[in-house]
């Protein structure tokens, strides 16, 4: 497994959580009752957006070994950002809150990224140069 899949895993992670901070806390800003009705349209656009402007930069700034290439580096892209969220969930939440988190938040977790990635990781893959860029195919030289 390239090392870029795992970093790619770890920032999708990184943003799905940013998103669903944000969202929280636009929750708690709004004068409303209805958590999920603020809390996931925000975290949505930032997940989706965050990983996509990362993409974005990766694909125009970076070296081109970390780049996404395939469909093997997006489908372990998905899988693994579902291991990264629970693996800096828990503890930020034992830290944060001083309790172990319940297993029906984690798999919350997981189903709002089960979605949303979904939507995510396919995005990013066009975001990136395209596959003949990656692997040099109709260069003129």
């Amino acid at each position: 497994m390239p090392f870029r899949t795992i970093l790619h895993a770890a920032v999708l992670a990184l943003a799905n959580l940013a998103g669903i901070w944000l969202g929280f806390v636009a929750f708690a800003l709004a004068s409303t009752t209805n958590q999920l009705a603020v809390q996931m349209p925000v975290a949505v656009v930032v997940s989706i957006g965050g990983f996509a402007a990362w993409a974005a930069l990766v694909g125009r700034r970076r070296p081109a070994w970390s780049r996404l290439r395939t469909g093997r580096d997006a489908v372990w892209v998905y899988g693994l950002a579902l291991v990264w969220s629970a693996v800096v969930f828990v503890p930020l939440h034992l830290l944060l809150e001083g309790y172990r988190t319940a297993f029906s938040n984690v798999v919350a977790l997981w189903v709002f990224q089960l979605v949303v990635n979904a939507v995510a990781v396919p995005m990013a893959m066009r975001l990136g140069p395209g596959r003949s860029e990656a692997t040099g195919a109709g260069r003129v030289s």
